[in-house]
């Protein structure tokens, strides 16, 4: 059977190549597109189908980014078809309490790399080991250690306590909204002092329920996120609710199996299943996603609430206003404008506004060139001389909008009057990486003028909070939040 190796960050070159050798194989290779909030593309350019794939690479806690490329790549290559799968990172004889806890995080989350037919291993060699344990052994998969300690006791009918509440390094300040509007108990975790990485929690939560405040907005937060909830399960929770404002790594979801790419939301959502189950269950919230379909790729029981905040923040917005319009930057948010519309028109005809006051929609029609690259080709629908709302899920560089937002300023060519005026952009999250609220601040249409005269976001991405001022407007989303975490632990849905 054939053999194909990969090396990614932190791996090896030492042993990648002495496998080479030994093996008389080829090296694999798997492109990657950086983009600008770190995200990163990963799409395999060698064929892994009836082969065993071996990846030399790091599962190294302290470095989230070497972490994930093994994680991700790993997971490209179950689902691209390889027999089997090896797994060849540093060894690590360290004995303390946390580097114990973290083999069994790691382990957890192995198992949410797909099986291969033969089956998955982990191999931890020293560099300087003349003679590697390698294919000396029958493939078998590495179990996670679903250990459990301090599980109290629980009496379903005995009163809970107030829930206990935590957020990962980069949503403290959603941690402090939450407080403020409803009666939680803050947890507080323990991290090592030299990596950050959480070692346990400190307060009770045995028996108790717990909610966890955190989003995948790189892999460091989404590693804090990961190991904070496995502390917790440990720690003998009764119930996980993970409240997830952002859930990134969707945007590249083509449902093309012939691209052979990584499809990192179902990556993330497998991980966030690999999380052990509490007696009462784990729940995800997750808000305002790029794809509708995200939802389905949790498992192992996973309860999955989507929130559509941005949608309630709108409303709230126009109620006051009449003959507006919700245009959006591509023809895929179509229907998502039409039932927003269909709701604010509602809303006024209860209060006997005239038919001819209505909202409307509009769209613009685009093609993407790549993973950051558009070309505006049209708008559809009648926003002549009228102030619109220009809605886009999401917020990176902001070229999408500011195509969209041209195609509206500058109106149909060769009909006189066929512009918009004022163009408000409105998006569920702001990731806004480098310069892109100052290239919104400045793009500018046909006559010079400033595109935008304002931008809003909800509070879903950290990034939004530090960069807000007159130009972008911030929108708190934790009362929203709150109420959906409330109504699942009264109900127990």
């Amino acid at each position: 059977m054939q053999k194909v190796i990969f090396l990614t960050a932190g791996g090896s070159v030492t042993v990648a190549a002495r496998l080479l050798a030994k093996a008389g194989t080829m090296g694999g290779e798997v492109l990657q597109e950086p983009f600008p909030d770190g995200e990163i593309h990963h799409q395999l350019v060698t064929s892994v189908g009836m082969s065993e794939a071996v990846v030399v690479g790091d599962f190294d806690f302290s470095n989230a980014d070497a972490t994930f490329e093994l994680f991700d790549v790993a997971s490209l290559l179950a689902d691209e078809g390889a027999l089997g799968l090896t797994l060849i990172t540093p060894e690590d004889a360290s004995k303390t309490k946390q580097a114990r806890f973290l083999r069994r995080v790691q382990a957890r989350m192995l198992s949410a790399i797909p099986e291969t037919p033969l089956g998955n291993r982990v191999l931890s060699v020293d560099e300087q080991t003349m003679a590697m344990p390698f294919y000396g052994k029958p493939l078998s998969r590495r179990r996670a250690n679903t250990r459990q300690t301090a599980r109290a006791a629980i009496d379903l009918f005995e009163y809970r306590g107030k829930p206990v509440l935590f957020s990962t390094k980069s949503y403290g300040y959603m941690m402090t909204q939450f407080q403020a509007l409803a009666d939680f108990e803050p947890g507080v975790c323990n991290r090592d002092e030299v990596t950050g990485i959480v070692s346990g929690v400190g307060a009770s939560v045995a028996g108790r329920d717990v909610v966890i405040i955190g989003g995948t907005i790189d892999h460091a937060e989404t590693l804090d996120l990961y190991v904070l909830a496995n502390a917790v399960f440990e720690a003998g929770a009764l119930s996980m609710t993970i409240v997830c404002p952002y859930f990134g790594y969707s945007t590249m979801e083509r449902g093309k199996p012939e691209l052979h790419e990584a499809v990192k939301a179902a990556y993330r959502a497998r991980l966030i299943s690999s999380i052990p189950r509490c007696p009462l269950g784990n729940r995800v919230v997750l808000t305002d996603l790029h794809s509708e379909g995200i939802p389905h790729y949790f498992s192992n029981g996973v309860r999955t609430t989507h929130v559509y905040a941005i949608k309630r923040i709108i409303m709230e917005m126009v109620q006051e206003k009449l003959n507006g319009r919700i245009c959006t930057t591509d023809a895929g948010r179509g229907k998502w404008a039409e039932s927003l519309v269909k709701d604010i028109n509602r809303v006024l005809k209860a209060r006997g506004v005239d038919a001819a006051s209505f909202w409307q929609a509009a769209f613009a029609l685009k093609d993407r060139k790549s993973g950051s690259e558009t070309e505006l080709l049209g708008v559809l629908g009648d926003v002549a001389g009228i102030d619109i709302d220009l809605f886009d899920d999401m917020i990176r560089r902001g070229s999408t909008a500011i195509d969209a937002g041209k195609g509206y300023r500058n109106g149909i060519a060769g009909v006189e009057g066929s512009a918009c005026k004022k163009i408000r952009l409105v998006a569920s999250h702001g990731v806004l990486p480098g310069t892109s609220l100052e290239r919104l601040r400045t793009a500018c249409d046909l006559n010079g003028e400033a595109l935008f005269s304002e931008v809003i976001v909800s509070d879903s991405h950290p990034n939004a909070v530090k960069l807000a001022g007159d130009f972008l407007t911030v929108k708190p989303i934790s009362y929203i939040l709150v109420e959906q975490v409330l109504l699942l632990l009264r109900t127990g849905a």
